[in-house]
């Protein structure tokens, strides 16, 4: 995938030109993109992210992300990142992660556009991503009683990119995705990044774990989350060739 890059006023936009001609600052707007009707839907949570209908300027329907910080540190510079350089960025950093996870051919929302708007000596940032058409998050589709070859595909998804060396920040239920023909697909690679094999891999799943009981709200304490030993099993499938 080719990227190319253009400045702003205060910053840079970093874009694929196959799905997005001659992006401006405005493409980022919030505001402006509710008022003009572009808006489908919303969702909030560490970030804030509009879901945004297709427009001239973009190939199909997108998803916008407001890069925001998490924990206590939110209350005091709640999306307002230290200035380290342009590559350094969250936004730039994980837009080329998400081009790399296309190249591979893994399941992952696709890459559209990057931005910063620099500040003193911070910045903020924003990302643009190719909706999952029909998607939800694994959170939200707990109470439907997924099937077990569901739980060995999540299972046999997270294998693949772990094989491949891309480490997920933050693997938890509503990073997961299926879609309406329960394919799976991992979104939200803030801070993720290309790795060698090591202990993250366990931490990984840890964490969806841990994700996965939370929301069961009554699981005894060192209980599984149902379907984990299905998602297991997907997981430590042997594979006979590598993945996708």
């Amino acid at each position: 995938m080719r990227l190319e890059r253009v400045a702003t006023e205060t910053g840079a936009i970093l874009y694929d030109p196959s799905r997005l001609d001659h992006p401006t600052a405005a493409e980022f707007d919030a505001a402006a993109l509710a008022a003009a009707g572009r808006v489908t839907a919303t969702a909030t949570g560490r970030g804030s992210a509009w879901f945004l209908a297709a427009s001239g300027s973009a190939a199909g329907a997108t998803v916008l992300r407001h890069y925001r910080r998490g924990g206590w540190i939110a209350r005091l510079v709640a999306d307002r990142y230290l200035w380290r350089g342009e590559e350094a960025t969250r936004a730039f950093r994980e837009l080329r992660l998400l081009a790399a996870i296309e190249a591979l051919g893994l399941p992952a929302a696709r890459p559209v556009a990057a931005r910063y708007a620099r500040s003193g000596a911070g910045y903020r940032a924003d990302l643009l991503t190719l909706a999952i058409p029909a998607a939800q998050p694994l959170a939200a589709r707990l109470g439907d009683g997924l099937a077990p070859a569901v739980w060995r595909r999540i299972g046999a998804t997270i294998r693949d990119f772990h094989d491949a060396g891309i480490r997920h920040a933050d693997l938890n239920a509503r990073n997961v995705l299926l879609d309406a023909a329960d394919r799976v697909h991992l979104i939200d690679f803030d801070r993720g990044a290309l790795a060698a094999p090591g202990a993250w891999r366990e931490r990984n799943l840890r964490r969806l774990r841990r994700s996965l009981l939370k929301l069961a709200g009554t699981a005894p304490a060192g209980a599984d989350p149902a379907g984990w030993s299905e998602l297991l099993a997907g997981y430590r499938m042997p594979r006979s060739a590598p993945p996708r």
